[in-house]
């Protein structure tokens, strides 16, 4: 005679019925996610783009949803970022520092950058803005950055591997620059 098994785990027909269905709900939703041409070998989709100016409007829509001004594209941010995002693909690693390039503060400075303020998002394997832009909503300090008060200027972009782990890899750069320094600058004449 086969024992029974223990009462937490006997399934009646109807139990295994509602289980099947639930899987199958679930699994089709999963499936609705994604569309066939985005799905490429190993679940990963093509190199993401992004229109700055674009990215900029859903930025300053939810800074200014929150009370704050919003945000315009500096061409200087949007090469840095560009730089960091390359850089990201290149050695396939999501990180802040990349061997060989540089904290953030010097990237700004070796971009010509002169910042009072700035703070860096990055991310990978989203495969658009939208998607990138909520999960950094929904991670506390990616969203302090998105909500920094005082930043006045964004760069922002994106960069494919098609080797990596990961695929698209992000760089949003917020800044304001340090008008101070730059007034400073103006005010020395030549020959003084």
């Amino acid at each position: 005679m086969r024992p029974l098994p223990a009462p937490h785990l006997r399934r009646s027909a109807a139990g295994t019925a509602v289980i099947v269905l639930a899987l199958a709900f679930v699994l089709s939703a999963c499936q609705s996610l994604f569309k066939p041409e985005q799905i490429i070998e190993g679940g990963r989709t093509g190199p993401a783009t992004v229109n700055a100016a674009s990215a900029a409007q859903a930025i300053s829509s939810y800074r200014r949803s929150r009370g704050l001004p919003a945000v315009t594209v500096d061409s200087k941010l949007n090469a840095i970022a560009a730089s960091h995002s390359r850089a990201m693909a290149r050695a396939d690693r999501m990180a802040h520092v990349v061997r060989g390039e540089g904290s953030f503060q010097r990237r700004l400075a070796n971009g010509g950058y002169d910042a009072a303020i700035a703070v860096e998002n990055i991310a990978a394997g989203h495969r658009n803005f939208n998607e990138v832009l909520a999960g950094w909503k929904a991670s506390r300090s990616h969203n302090a950055n998105l909500l920094k008060p005082g930043v006045t200027s964004m760069g922002i972009a994106v960069s494919y591997t098609a080797e990596g782990r990961f695929g698209n890899f992000w760089t949003l750069v917020l800044a304001a620059p340090d008008t101070r320094r730059t007034a400073a600058l103006g005010a020395v004449t030549p020959g003084g």
